[in-house]
């Protein structure tokens, strides 16, 4: 404001001093005539102003607050080496604040402050005692930078936690089985020194191994990794422990390390079918084998040869769902009198990546076919259960059916004229024959098949039931279920062989009929058979 008042006066100044120059050389002028023209202009000036009277006013002042404070951290379960926190309203003289601190129980402790002064830390030395209650108190004699006292002293409580807790697992687990090249973790929930580790740390049988911590510096590891120096021996019980006594990176004594007990997966063994040195009737035999644990189907495949006079013999493969068995389906038919010779050599590998401690191989020799025959008709097969006939007039028709089909289950070939040949054209191994189930024949496949035949229909979900609910409803709840149905011309004995060669012969893509057939899961079966409207036949499958 100065500058700006001396800037707009001092023009009229100069510009009255220049006039009054002028006029200076043109005559002589009284000077009191020019100051009298100047207040003339000036009063002139200040009769447009308006009157106004000047009143005071008194500057506003604050007085400084004073701190407060409150706890910064929950209130329980606080790690044994982790500060307690107060936070503050203002940066605080320190030095008050720790005369005015007290904690009980009593223990030792240090002050840390943030940089802003505001946070104080109260951290124990060396740590909090497991599941106390502890109390921090601070007097108002605390004061702030300015000397102001606390408002309300502190009054906070706490709950300490559990000492540090440690599990040790296995990093290759198959199932309930490590690998033998496992490693084996201990994991902590706080810090711990791999000195204490290494320390206690036994594997019993006794294995040279390596330990190292999450934390190159050594000093946050929580995460240590124990590497046996050779891989362990196959099929081997390990008992992997951390002797009690340690302590963790506060000085903390650990809480017992639960011993860790695991069996190392076997080598891959093999079992095979037809075995070594049997007699086949089959020309088209399929080769099935069987390993001991699953299998990578690529190595395992890799590593099958079949072969006759030495020469390789071409054909398909396929492998069950839990990877434990492999079929080798021949694409031509053997010769009568061949011998055939199946290895699988050491390279074959499990999905836990042990390889067979051995090549296995067996060798059979092709018979001329046989074939037997089932006979049908109530006379030439046994009844079972005691069925009224009102209630199972085709049982007989049932129980021949039951017999085809074990005939195809069994690794036999059901013919168009009723008999069971050893020349068949399976892709899937033989399992052992379905015992017949009275219970579910009675409540669920009988029914249900005169259910269908009454209303001259085909179908898996009549009235939107399925064959869980049907099976479950009854009483039946395994996991393990299947169903056929058919609808056959008659009830016969060339009705039954009709829907048998019909099951078979998706043999060659292991179609779902012939898929539950040979399904090793099951071991029951139950068969309805009714004539009403239509013919009908409903094959229960249950595990």
């Amino acid at each position: 404001m100065r500058n700006f008042s001396a800037t707009a006066f001092a023009l009229p100044v100069r510009g009255i001093a220049y006039a009054a120059a002028g006029l200076r050389r043109a005559s002589i002028v009284k000077p009191a005539m020019v100051v009298g023209a100047v207040a003339l202009v000036v009063s002139g000036l200040l009769v447009g102003l308006p009157a106004k009277s000047v009143a005071g006013q008194t500057v506003p002042t604050f007085a400084p607050l004073a701190p407060q404070a409150d706890a910064h951290r929950s209130g329980s379960g606080l790690a044994l080496d982790v500060p307690f926190e107060i936070q503050f309203t203002k940066p605080m003289n320190q030095s008050t604040v720790a005369a005015a601190v007290t904690i009980t129980p009593t223990i030792r402790f240090r002050s840390e402050w943030d940089v802003t002064g505001q946070i104080l830390s109260i951290a124990p030395l060396p740590y909090w005692q497991p599941y106390t209650q502890y109390t921090v108190d601070i007097s108002t004699d605390a004061t702030d930078e300015e000397g102001l006292n606390l408002v309300t002293p502190v009054h906070e409580s706490f709950q300490s936690g559990s000492p540090t807790a440690g599990e040790i697992t296995a990093t290759k687990m198959f199932g309930d089985r490590a690998s033998p090249s496992t490693t084996f973790q201990i994991t902590f929930t706080r810090p711990v020194k791999l000195a204490a580790v290494e320390l206690r740390f036994g594997i019993n049988p006794t294995v040279d191994v390596a330990i190292v911590g999450d934390d190159p510096t050594d000093a946050t590891s929580q995460v240590f990794t124990v590497t046996p120096k050779k891989p362990l021996a196959t099929n081997t019980a390990y008992l992997i422990s951390l002797a009690d006594g340690g302590t963790d990176a506060a000085g903390a004594t650990l809480r017992s390390v639960d011993t860790l007990a695991v069996t190392t997966l076997p080598a891959p063994s093999v079992t095979f079918t037809p075995q070594d040195g049997t007699i086949t009737y089959d020309t088209n035999q399929p080769i099935s084998v069987k390993f001991s644990v699953p299998m990578d189907p690529k190595a395992a495949t890799a590593a099958l040869s079949v072969t006759v006079n030495g020469r390789a013999i071409a054909g398909s493969t396929s492998w069950t769902d839990d990877a434990m068995t492999l079929t080798f389906t021949p694409s031509r038919s053997f010769n009568i009198g061949y011998r055939v010779s199946v290895q699988v050599a050491a390279s074959a590998r499990s999905t836990g990546g042990l390889t067979m401690a051995a090549a296995a191989s067996i060798a059979f020799t092709v018979s001329t076919p046989r074939t037997r025959t089932y006979a049908s008709g109530g006379t030439s097969i046994p009844w079972t259960g005691g069925i009224a006939s009102t209630t199972a007039p085709y049982h007989a028709a049932e129980l021949y059916y039951l017999s085809l089909m074990n005939c195809t289950r069994t690794g036999g070939w059901v013919t168009s004229s009723g008999v069971c040949s050893t020349e068949t054209h399976h892709t899937m191994p033989a399992q052992s024959a379905l015992a017949y189930n009275d219970s579910i024949a009675n409540a669920v496949s009988r029914p249900y098949a005169k259910a269908l035949a009454d209303r001259g229909v085909l179908t898996h979900y009549l009235d939107g039931s399925t064959v869980h609910s049907r099976l479950s409803a009854q009483g039946f709840t395994s996991p393990s279920w299947g169903e056929n149905i058919a609808s056959p011309s008659n009830a016969g004995q060339g009705g039954m062989v009709s829907i048998e060669i019909f099951f078979q012969d998706e043999s060659w893509n292991r179609g779902g009929h012939y898929y539950n057939i040979m399904n090793s899961h099951f071991r029951w079966a139950a068969v309805g058979v009714w004539v009403s409207n239509s013919v009908r036949v409903v094959i229960d499958f249950y595990g």
